[in-house]
């Protein structure tokens, strides 16, 4: 990493040299030029390598420029004279030539200019063959995915075995213990958190080539993602030809999965074309038990109430995706990306309550699910460059629509006074919103090292609610208006923002502002209930790097953030649990404002100690309320009146040895927060986490992975969940010349893996043991095939965009 920081700061300071008048040059200005080609050791082109041109006599400057994708390079308007000739690329020796610029322009064409390996600068990471399981940037962590990490497994559930992330039962991820907004390729996923999971799942990792970890987002990306960034960048081949893999697997725990797809990629001078599929089944179990107490009477069991779940969950995941870059010139991209993913999602669950004053079964309740959700998404990016010297503009337009069709077929028996009743019902819940999405951003360099961007953006969402209940008396379906409503929703966010960049000798810095507008107006049907919000919102951004030397630096910086209600949060009409737990979103939400800061100081570029600090005012808090008779809990958001965090996280990466690389994070955080109406301070418990990540060559073509993460005590507002640990372990075997692979992968090897919680509410207290199917069994098989054509695309571009949404799997 300290050689790439370097030879990119090499790069701008070259080319911001290129700006300067050149007054120690008398020579005669001609039109004359200088040309030829960078080819590697295998005589292929190198894009991207630094040419200069300076003056014999006293090294000034006369000319810089960057080789093309062709690894073609011309420098225009050479004064005629000799000069010194330099061309230096990372991973290879410096090339260095005199010559002669006259006024022919066919003297002045060099050819082919071969760069010689530098071979003193392979690492052990190099010889191996593999990437560094994680780098340290300035702005970010960047964790490269390796088919024996991702081997056999679908994405969601590799994230959970990074380090850092976390992915609750309920599909909330988390990034060092708090809620972030999942990217893919540089844009926002407006995805519900089962709809994201059902995303996350069917995609193979293998199609992923590296995880992004941006805990401290500029201003540049939105102000709600209050607790950090997790971007996933898909794998895009970097020379001509058609290239691909296709891969298949299956595995075992209790019920049987199974994984396959492929991905092609297919580049010419003029375009490159995408095409992807993943398909995912995965079938597995969720045991949940409930007992429910009047609160602040543990010892006390009178009114409580007992609850059993056992579901069978079956899921089907297909997930197509094409994308198309056309390079309509040297300078300027026009990208084309749509992805349809389809869920199809089937619960069976049985649960029976039982009331503790009577110590008899009160009901039981059989609820069948069958769920079709489809997630379409579709943009346009436009990337054009100015000039060399990294002047360029991007312009994005994106829509995307989630539709959600789920039907309950629910059997309800109650036990009371001898008698015993059977009530059967049908649930019809559907749900869908559309979102329209433009951005533009502007890139200026500026002298002196520094570097301003700004841009704008501007969203519009409209949602869909509909819950119509029916009760099935023979087969007749009868409408029953208790639980059947209406619900509308719209939002729109308009932001501006600009942020300033410099490096200094050693002291680099960045400042921030961006201004957000709101407006969202909802309506529901039954109760005739209109709401309103509109607000306008600040938000800061400051960052400081200072570098001691090369390999020692310390980094501090400070952010305000936003974290709005979901869409599900904010959506009154109730979700149903089991006949006696519901959700239900509260529409009076207010939106949450972050303060946040952090210092980090990086020892070897090895060892990083992390402290950060933040304080949420009106954070959201979850509290379960019983109705009038006891029977039955609805949970519903409220706004408390802060949170506060602090944490210190310390991470050391590190190639030990040429056949072992390590990753190691201990993170040590405590939450406490206030409530509203009794301004109860809570002191929260200091939790303790640890997660290492070690990779093993034990040969040329196999290597072994184990991945240990303990979770300790911890307290996330009202919950308090109880310790627990996980153990992962998995061999890698190359074939057919490294272009096959088997990978052989067991999670949760000892079956550890519980999640048992206490969550204390203003009038109850209920504690939930929940077991899942985390032991499992994979064997998956990868074949890359495909070859090249003589040159190599231009640059890909990346983006940024969309919006939010958040509901639990029932």
């Amino acid at each position: 990493m300290k050689k790439f920081a370097g030879y990119t700061s090499f790069l701008v300071l070259l080319l911001f040299f290129d700006f300067l008048p050149r007054f120690s040059i008398a020579q005669e200005m001609v039109d004359t030029h200088v040309s030829g080609v960078i080819l590697d050791e295998k005589q292929q082109p190198l894009p991207f390598a630094a040419i200069i041109l300076k003056a014999l006599h006293d090294s000034t400057v006369i000319k810089t420029a960057l080789s093309e994708i062709d690894g073609k390079f011309t420098l225009l308007n050479v004064p005629t004279g000799v000069f010194m000739l330099e061309i230096t690329m990372l991973g290879y020796e410096t090339y260095r030539k005199e010559i002669e610029s006259v006024a022919v322009a066919r003297a002045n064409e060099l050819g082919n200019i071969q760069l010689k390996p530098a071979t003193k600068n392979l690492s052990a990471v190099i010889i191996t063959g593999q990437k560094p399981f994680i780098e340290q940037r300035a702005d970010k962590i960047v964790i490269n995915l390796n088919d024996q990490l991702a081997g056999g497994s679908s994405l969601m559930e590799v994230m959970d075995r990074l380090p850092g992330i976390q992915v609750n039962p309920d599909n909330m991820v988390y990034l060092n213990g708090r809620n972030v907004r999942i990217y893919i390729d540089g844009k926002p996923t407006p995805l519900s958190a089962d709809a994201l999971a059902g995303l996350l799942r069917g995609m193979s990792a293998t199609s992923i080539e590296r995880v992004e970890l941006i805990a401290r987002p500029s201003s540049k990306y939105d102000a709600s993602a209050s607790g950090g960034i997790i971007n996933i960048v898909r794998k895009r081949g970097s020379r001509e030809g058609l290239r691909g893999n296709a891969y298949g697997g299956g595995g075992f725990g209790r019920y049987a999965k199974y994984t396959g797809g492929f991905n092609l990629n297919f580049k010419t001078g003029k375009y490159n074309l995408l095409l992807n599929t993943d398909y995912n089944f995965n079938k597995y179990f969720v045991d949940n038990y409930i007992l429910a107490t009047p609160a602040g009477e543990p010892g006390i069991v009178s009114g409580g109430t007992e609850s059993m779940i056992k579901s069978v969950r079956q899921m089907n995941n297909i997930t197509p995706s094409i994308g198309l870059d056309l390079y309509l010139t040297k300078k300027t991209t026009l990208s084309f990306a749509v992805t349809n993913a389809l869920q199809l999602f089937k619960k069976d669950a049985f649960s029976e309550m039982t009331n503790l004053d009577e110590k008899s079964l009160a009901g039981n309740f059989d609820n069948r699910v069958k769920t079709k959700m489809n997630n379409f998404s579709s943009g346009l990016h436009l990337l054009h460059q100015m000039d060399t010297l990294g002047k360029e503009l991007t312009v994005d337009l994106d829509y995307y629509q989630n539709v959600n069709y789920s039907d309950q077929h629910n059997t309800e028996g109650v036990f009371s006074q001898g008698r015993d009743e059977l009530r059967r019902t049908f649930f019809d819940q559907n749900n869908a919103f559309d979102v329209y999405s433009a951005k533009a951003d502007l890139t200026l360099p500026l002298k002196h090292k520094a570097q301003m961007e700004s841009g704008f953006k501007s969203s519009y969402v409209e949602t869909y609610n509909r819950n119509v209940l029916y009760d099935i008396n023979g087969s007749k379906l009868i409408p029953n208006d208790s639980q059947s409503d209406l619900y509308r929703y719209s939002e729109s966010i308009h932001a501006l923002y600009t942020t300033f960049h410099q490096e200094l000798k050693k002291l680099s810095y960045q400042l921030g502002l961006r201004a957000e507008g709101t407006w969202n107006s909802g309506r529901q049907l039954q109760s005739s209930q209109r709401f309103s919000q509109n607000y306008i919102q600040l938000f800061p951004t400051v960052f400081f790097d200072y570098k001691f030397t090369d390999k020692h630096s310390f980094i501090v910086s400070f952010d305000k953030k936003t974290n709005r209600p979901t869409y599900e949060n904010m959506n009154p009409l109730l979700r149903i649990i089991n006949a006696n737990n519901f959700v239900q979103g509260n529409p009076n939400l207010r939106p949450v404002s972050s303060y946040n800061g952090s210092a980090t100081l990086a020892y070897r570029n090895a060892l990083f100690v992390t402290a950060n600090f933040g304080i949420d005012f009106r954070d959201f808090t979850y509290f379960a309320f019983q109705n009038q008779r006891g029977d039955s809990t609805v949970t519903r958001p409220v706004n408390n009146r802060y949170t506060q965090t602090v944490s210190l996280i310390t991470a050391y990466n590190r190639q030990i040895k040429p056949w072992w690389y390590t990753s190691t994070n201990i993170n040590l955080r405590k939450l406490s927060y206030q409530l509203v109406d009794d301004h109860v301070n809570i002191t929260g418990i200091t939790t303790f986490n640890f997660d290492t990540y070690n990779s093993f060559s034990l040969t040329k073509q196999l290597s072994w992975l184990i991945l240990f993460r303990y979770r300790g005590k911890s307290q996330e507002r009202n919950i308090k969940t109880d310790a627990y640990f996980t153990l992962t372990s998995g061999l890698r075997q190359s074939l057919l010349k490294k272009r096959a692979t088997i990978a052989l992968n067991v999670t949760d090897i000892f079956n550890n893996f519980k999640n048992r919680y206490l969550q204390q509410s203003l009038a109850l207290r209920q504690v939930w043991e929940n077991r899942y199917e985390t032991t499992t069994v994979r064997l998956n098989f990868t074949y890359n095939f495909g070859g090249q054509i003589n040159k190599v695309k231009k640059s890909d571009s990346a983006a940024d965009e969309r919006r939010r949404s958040d509901t639990k799997e029932n």
